[in-house]
């Protein structure tokens, strides 16, 4: 969970550069020996030309895809890497999918809803407060990744997940 402040520059890094990954997930998210996140997979990836250009490809894994996507709409792709980082971020503090199924219609159904945790995650308040924003059913309340690296928690270095 160290990795956090990592993953989120990488990604920072990645949008900058108007690269988008659009598959996000614990599987294409690699450390080094010296725990140095490293990215792969960049088959859906995708570079941004205009800032305000909605995607349309259904991509990437379903149980780390937007709402937006699992319904066919047109979608901000950098905040589809958002969506998916909260997933991640999720499976690091709980063990556990955040929205496990594999029914699409079923899937969105469970993304409507608040986001809930493990009673025996021991997932500590402020963590919870850095994660919610990121998995926001509607997009446009999603932070961007520059949003995400300067929240204060993560400025703090503070683990994800305490256990007492």
């Amino acid at each position: 969970v160290s990795s956090c402040p990592s993953m989120v520059s990488a990604i920072n890094y990645l949008h900058k550069m108007d690269i988008v990954h659009r598959d996000l997930k614990c599987e294409n998210i690699l450390l080094t020996a010296e725990e140095q996140v490293k990215i792969t997979d960049f088959g859906f990836a995708h570079c941004v030309q205009d800032p305000s250009e909605l995607s349309r490809t259904f991509c990437g894994s379903a149980a780390y895809t937007p709402p937006e996507v699992i319904m066919g709409m047109p979608y901000d792709p950098k905040k589809y890497d958002i969506w998916s980082l909260g997933v991640i971020l999720y499976v690091m503090v709980t063990g556990s999918m955040p929205y496990d199924e594999t029914n699409l219609r079923r899937l969105n159904r469970l993304q409507r809803k608040s986001l809930v945790y493990p009673d025996d995650a021991g997932v500590q308040e402020p963590s919870r407060v850095f994660i919610r924003p990121l998995l926001q059913y509607n997009s446009s309340t999603r932070p961007t990744i520059q949003q995400v690296a300067e929240h204060p928690w993560l400025q703090m270095g503070k683990s994800l997940k305490h256990k007492s």
